[in-house]
């Protein structure tokens, strides 16, 4: 099982739901269909559960990091999205 380090030091279990969940709503923010939504989220949300469940231990900054990569690099306007909603909740990139 992969324990996810967050930001403030805090431990939990990975959970890839809320992967997809949140590259669900950055495709839809970003116009995106239904059917590209979910090419979107099998594509990139799969690559990067699959890589973060290789590891025992994982930090949220690395999970981020290998989604923007893979984001930027297949749906740029998604990376966008995704970007501003950081910014609007969290007042980071």
């Amino acid at each position: 099982m992969t324990t996810v380090i967050k930001r403030g030091g805090r431990r939990q279990s990975f959970m890839p739901s809320k992967i997809k969940k949140a590259l669900k709503g950055a495709a839809k923010e970003a116009g995106f269909s239904q059917s590209k939504i979910q090419a979107l989220v099998n594509e990139v949300g799969n690559g990067v559960i699959s890589f973060a469940k290789k590891k025992r231990v994982i930090k949220s900054v690395d999970i981020r990091k290998s989604i923007l990569n893979r984001l930027n690099s297949r749906a740029k306007k998604v990376a966008s999205a995704w970007k501003k909603f950081e910014k609007r909740k969290h007042g980071r990139f």
